[in-house]
């Protein structure tokens, strides 16, 4: 076999929707908790398995397992030597009726040195204050399938400073220790979030009292609500110092390691390198880490990299993005369509029925349903009525 049905893991966070997933899976939820995530790959904290036929026989296994039995054949020789053996991508859909924390994700380096030191401080894997779990960086890519409210990469420094003069006087631009400038974005935010209990709760007080007279304006709109659902938590002001979009369907935003972001509302798309590593500033009753997301948080005010997809053909659009671990297609399929394969793939239905065809073998997906392309499998054609999302990687990804 070379193409394989997958059962996926499913996320209750609190954040999640209690319809979106359900909806689109056509299942129903006996317990009723929200089911915030789809994971699709082999991280540890959420192992796809995959459906191996045999005749009239038939069984699920581990796609780790599968990967690491035949690696070659499921990942092929540039991806597994590459990646030492393992697929290097985590492929998501996000179900959003809450926000996310304000959070940001480390490069190489930086998840390297984390999980080596955690380990040294002997912190679990599923510890609450572990913030690596894993040796690998976090670029993601998010795609909106609804509309998706996103906060992400910090404003211009002069636009937080109109903003934050509306609130509070100019001490939170002056500089407060010896290794800060004035008047620069990375002296505000360290002030801010260095901030008294007594002193929070002052500029929480006016921001809200500003926000609730300036609802027409999108960021303070924000505020409001955010200050409605995190009583005196300074994560509420960002919209204030992050931008704050909204992405239509299809439209995309690629987040770099460093770029502070939260996601707001809405249902996505979200593929990033295998990795899960986490390091929280706000908006979240999990383990928050201020120093370590200072040490690693961009100040830049170009974190906000919108990726505008690429018409292949027809049918098909490509996101390409600097990544080196993942690449993301879409697929509108009305007619029968060939697809080459150059790597390890998971094919995810959205919309519609789809099946794809290879060889003697037809695997037909409805939406939630997704599917792992062995590398080995070089062909295989979609046809149907439906569309299609595609994580992916090939040699020139590499390059």
């Amino acid at each position: 076999m070379e193409i394989y049905e997958m059962k996926n893991t499913i996320k209750n966070y609190a954040w999640g929707s209690k319809s979106f997933l359900p909806k689109l899976m056509g299942i129903t939820v006996p317990d009723n908790k929200p089911q915030a995530e789809l994971w699709m790959g082999t991280h540890k904290q959420g192992i796809s398995q995959v459906k191996r036929v045999d005749k009239n026989h038939s069984e699920w296994e581990s796609l780790a397992n599968l990967i690491m039995k035949q690696t070659e054949k499921m990942l092929g020789p540039y991806v597994a030597d590459c990646f030492k053996g393992q697929l290097p991508f985590l492929f998501k859909i996000l179900a959003i009726d809450h926000p996310l924390s304000i959070q940001v994700h480390p490069n190489a380096q930086q998840a390297i040195q984390g999980f080596e030191l955690e380990n040294q401080q002997s912190i679990p894997l599923k510890a609450a204050n572990r913030n690596f779990k894993d040796k690998f960086d976090k670029p993601e890519l998010i795609v909106a399938l609804t509309p998706l409210w996103a906060m992400c990469g910090f404003r211009p420094f002069n636009s937080i400073q109109k903003n934050f003069q509306l609130i509070a006087d100019d001490s939170l631009f002056k500089a407060k220790h010896p290794e800060h400038s004035h008047n620069t974005t990375s002296t505000f935010f360290y002030n801010l979030m260095h901030l008294s209990e007594r002193e929070i709760k002052i500029l929480f007080s006016s921001a809200a009292n500003y926000a609730a007279k300036h609802k027409e304006q999108i960021h303070w709109q924000w505020v409001s609500r955010l200050s409605e659902l995190f009583n005196n938590d300074v994560g509420a002001l960002a919209p204030l110092f992050l931008n704050t979009v909204c992405l239509k369907p299809h439209e995309a935003l690629f987040i770099q390691p460093g770029i502070l972001h939260a996601y707001l509302e809405g249902n996505a798309i979200e593929i990033m390198c295998n990795s899960d590593n986490v390091i929280r500033g706000g908006l979240t009753v999990k383990h928050i880490d201020l120093e370590k997301l200072l040490e690693i948080v961009q100040f830049s005010s170009e974190g906000l990299h919108f990726i505008a997809p690429k018409e292949i053909q027809n049918n098909e659009w490509l996101y390409q993005t600097p990544a080196k671990s993942f690449l993301l297609a879409r697929y509108d399929i009305k007619n029968p369509f060939e697809v080459h394969v150059h790597g390890p793939e998971i094919l995810l239905c959205v919309k519609g029925k789809i099946c794809i065809h290879q060889k003697n073998t037809e695997l037909c997906l409805k939406p939630g349903m997704s599917a792992f392309v062995a590398h080995s499998a070089e062909r295989y054609t979609i046809d149907g009525n439906g569309e299609v999302f595609k994580a992916f990687i090939r040699k020139n990804t590499l390059l």
